[in-house]
C-alpha cells in the first residue's frame, strides 16, 4: 500500500496515543521485568515460572493510515535488568508514533544460570519472546501494521534481539518454518542496532538487511570489534561487536553505517542519573532518516 501523501515519516505530525501493559504472551522464565538496580534477592535463586509479557505499545492519534510501519523497540540491560518503561525506549517510541509508526517497547525474559549455556538460553529465550511480540502486533488488525514495512531496534542486549529477528529469524533463509509464522509478506526493512553484539558474522549471510550501528570505540561492556562480553571468558565466548560487524556486513554489500563514538562509556543515550544525553538525539535523527530511507528505497 502506498503512504498518505501527507506522511513523510521524518517529521512529527500527530499526537500520541499509548496502551500501557498490553500481554502479548505467557510463557516460563525467570523474570520479565528488572530495574537497573538488578533482579530482587527472592529472584537470585532462579526459579522459572509461568509470567505475563508485556508490551506498550505508542500509536499516532487520528491517523486514517490504512497500513503503518512498525518500529519494536528492546531494551538493553545484559538479559538481567531492564524494562520496557525506560526512559530512552519510551523517548524513542513517542518520537516515533508521532512520525506515524505504530512503536512497540516490549518486557522480554530476563535471568540465567551463571554460565555459558545460561546466557545463550537467555538470549534464545529472549529472541522467542521478540518474535512472539511481533506476531501478536502483526495479528492485531485494528493496529493497521504494514508487515513490510517493519523495523527493529535496541540498546545493548535489545540490540542482539533486533539483529537476530533480522539475520536469524526472518532473513532470506530463516530457520524452517519462522518465515511461514509471520506471512510471505513480512520484512524486516532495517535495524537499529545500538551497541549489541552477534555471535557468528555468518548469520549476516541470511539476509540483506540495513543496519545502521552506534557504539562507543571504548565500550567497556561490548566489544567495538571483537572479543568477550564484559572481558568475561567465563560466561560467553568470543563475540562480534559493532564494527566487526559492519565490516563484513560491507563485505557482503549490505549497507551498514556505523557511527564510532569517542566517550569511554556503554550506554550511549542516557547518563548516570537516568537522563537523556545529547546522543541520544543524534541516535534518533539518525534512525528516522536511515528507517524513512529504507521505506523510500523498498517503494
Amino acid at each position: 500500500m502506498i503512504k498518505p501523501a501527507h506522511i513523510s515519516y521524518r517529521t512529527p505530525a500527530f499526537e500520541v496515543e499509548l496502551e500501557a501493559g498490553v500481554v502479548y504472551a505467557e510463557k516460563d522464565g525467570y523474570w520479565s521485568q528488572g530495574s537497573s538496580a538488578g533482579p530482587q534477592l527472592s529472584q537470585v535463586a532462579l526459579w522459572r515460572h509461568p509470567l505475563e509479557l508485556k508490551m506498550d505499545i505508542y500509536m499516532p492519534a487520528d491517523d486514517d493510515s490504512e497500513a503503518r510501519p512498525l518500529l519494536l523497540m528492546m531494551h538493553g540491560g545484559s538479559f538481567l535488568f531492564g524494562n520496557r518503561e525506560e526512559v530512552g525506549q519510551v523517548a524513542w517510541c513517542r518520537h516515533f508514533a508521532s512520525l506515524g509508526y505504530v512503536a512497540a517497547s516490549i518486557d522480554y525474559r530476563l535471568g540465567f544460570w551463571p554460565s555459558k549455556h545460561g546466557l545463550l538460553q537467555a538470549e534464545a529465550d529472549a529472541l522467542d519472546d521478540a518474535d512472539s511480540a511481533l506476531k501478536f502486533l502483526l495479528d492485531r488488525g485494528d493496529l493497521r501494521i504494514d508487515p513490510k514495512r517493519v523495523f527493529a531496534a535496541g540498546t545493548s542486549a535489545g540490540a542482539i534481539l533486533s539483529m537476530g529477528l533480522a539475520y536469524i529469524f526472518y532473513g532470506e533463509r530463516p530457520p524452517k518454518g519462522a518465515q511461514s509464522r509471520l506471512g510471505p509478506d513480512f520484512r524486516i526493512c532495517a535495524v537499529g542496532d545500538l551497541w549489541g553484539y552477534v555471535r557468528d558474522l555468518a548469520i549476516l549471510e541470511n539476509a540483506r538487511v540495513p543496519i545502521l550501528a552506534f557504539q562507543s570505540e571504548q565500550d567497556p561492556v561490548v566489544p567495538f570489534d571483537r572479543g568477550y562480553p564484559m572481558n568475561a571468558k567465563t560466561f560467553s565466548d568470543e563475540v562480534y561487536g559493532t564494527r566487526a560487524t559492519c565490516a563484513r556486513a560491507e563485505e557482503l554489500g549490505i549497507r551498514c553505517a556505523l557511527h564510532p563514538c569517542p566517550e569511554k562509556r556503554h550506554r550511549l543515550h542516557m547518563d548516570r542519573e537516568g537522563r537523556l544525553t545529547p546522543r541520544y538525539y543524534e541516535i534518533c535523527d539518525a534512525l528516522v532518516a536511515f528507517f524513512a530511507e529504507a521505506m523510500e528505497i523498498q517503494a
